[in-house]
């Protein structure tokens, strides 16, 4: 069973993240504990870890037996592997990104920043097509950089979007930042501290079954389902997440909750736009759908950020 933490350190994100929960993480935990004890929880799970907001609040206040972190991006999933396994490897090599980007000569067409930042882009894409093509390549040091080029390149480009194309490559712009930090090495070390208790898992969520029981809890943030058809930031990986993505998640709560395991799961609110369009209280209606308040905190225009109506289904 997990024990309360009393006087929780604060970690937080080392990367930006479309639906990042670090604001409504508070929120989440009161109406999640209205129907959850986390006191009886003793594995936690988290299929769509994303920037992993949600779990670097709640591990921090409660000390699972477990904690399983996981994601179909293999690329995020090498990130938080690297901060657990070689964090000191990772740290020298995002500050030599970081020095070098930062002591780049500066005019107003932000020319050398702006050539580094792609041809660190193309390095980070080789990297990604290496690993999809030689499965043999699995050198740590190769890791390591592939691992500080991700955190670089989100922290350069255009509004901190992960976006890749059909073909799997991050094609995201450039965002003319003038200076980047990359190291905060108390908030680095805290994070690999936390993550030595934990397991980290490539994949879909499916994989995250094996988990399932009276004692698990499983937090889930899909790719949000889109209110327009501008809204869409469900591109993280080269495989979209459609309506019947979102009908076989809904499937798969309902074999967790049969096995006995509670969940919380996070979604776009469709009355937002259309106050008839019942699509998740229909999928979700035999658990509770909580509606709250969120800030969209990335969009790809700036007056298109702003408060929205979003979903948190508890069981």
């Amino acid at each position: 069973m997990a024990e309360k933490i009393e006087n929780p350190i604060q970690i937080t994100p080392i990367i930006k993240w479309a639906g990042g929960k670090k604001r409504l993480a508070p929120t989440i935990e009161a109406l999640t504990t209205q129907q959850v004890a986390f006191e009886n929880i003793d594995t936690y799970v988290e299929p769509f870890s994303g920037g992993a907001a949600f779990f670097l609040y709640l591990a921090t206040r409660y000390r699972f037996k477990h904690q399983v972190i996981m994601d179909v991006n293999a690329e995020l999933i090498n990130l938080y592997t690297q901060v657990r396994d070689h964090l000191a490897d990772l740290i020298a090599e995002l500050g030599k990104l970081e020095t070098a980007y930062n002591t780049l000569p500066e005019d107003d067409d932000f020319t050398a920043k702006k050539a580094y930042f792609y041809d660190m882009r193309t390095t980070f894409n080789n990297g990604i097509t290496q690993s999809v093509t030689d499965e043999a390549v699995t050198e740590i040091p190769t890791l390591v950089r592939q691992a500080a080029l991700f955190v670089f390149l989100n922290k350069t480009d255009f509004n901190g979007l992960y976006r890749v194309n059909a073909k799997g490559t991050f094609n995201v712009p450039f965002g003319r930042r003038k200076i980047v930090s990359l190291v905060d090495q108390t908030n680095l070390q805290n994070f690999s501290d936390l993550l030595q208790n934990t397991t980290i898992l490539q994949g879909d969520y499916h994989q995250s079954q094996q988990f399932a029981g009276d004692r698990t809890f499983f937090y889930f943030d899909p790719p949000y389902r889109p209110l327009t058809d501008s809204a869409s930031f469900t591109s993280y990986t080269k495989s979209s997440f459609n309506d019947d993505a979102q009908v076989a998640l809904a499937d798969f709560t309902h074999v967790l909750a049969a096995a006995g395991a509670h969940f919380a799961l996070s979604n776009s609110d469709p009355h937002q736009s259309d106050p008839t369009d019942d699509f998740f209280d229909t999928l979700y209606q035999d658990f509770t759908i909580n509606r709250l308040t969120a800030a969209r905190m990335i969009s790809a225009r700036s007056k298109g950020r702003g408060n929205v109506s979003e979903l948190l289904i508890v069981h």
